[in-house]
């Protein structure tokens, strides 16, 4: 009997899911990082959430950088220490919310991959491959995961007395 499902076809569908949720949660992060840095007089928010935005496509290091850029402008546009933290838990509201609720809805889940999944292939694409590995990592064991999957399950069908995990 043979497996349903091509896995050359799961793969497309699984890279197509992963880039839809990537620009679903930019789009999120986007509005905001507009948000909250309007409410702290950031100069410049709107190009800074649109480039807080386009990092998150990042993993892991992309949400450093609208950070350092409003850092460095709110204290060179001399605005008071207030505006400065409001800025600041603006960014901390945007990290959590995308580390805890959208990642795992969008992401973790629908890929069927875990979080310590995600983190090691992150931690090796990057000491292996460099940025690209580290930006190529998640996508890559997506579809590692659909061919492992599609295997598995081939055997498990051409073995009826074998159903170990």
């Amino acid at each position: 009997m043979v497996p349903s499902g091509n896995p050359f076809r799961q793969s497309v569908r699984v890279l197509g899911l992963f880039i839809r949720s990537q620009l679903i949660i930019a789009s999120i992060d986007t509005i905001l990082y507009a948000t909250g840095f309007a409410i702290a007089h950031v100069p410049w928010w709107p190009l800074f959430a649109l480039i807080g935005g386009f990092c998150s496509f990042i993993p892991s290091i992309g949400s450093l950088i609208p950070l350092t850029l409003v850092g460095v402008t709110m204290l060179l546009a001399d605005r008071n220490w207030t505006d400065l933290a409001i800025a600041f838990g603006a960014w901390l509201v945007v990290q959590v919310l995308e580390g805890f609720v959208l990642q795992p809805v969008l992401l973790s889940r629908p890929l069927g991959l875990g979080a310590l999944a995600v983190f090691l292939a992150l931690l090796a694409g990057s000491v292996f491959f460099g940025p690209v590995g580290f930006l190529l990592a998640v996508p890559v064991l997506a579809v590692a995961n659909v061919f492992w999957r599609h295997f598995r399950d081939r055997d498990l069908e051409r073995s009826p007395g074998k159903h170990g995990p």
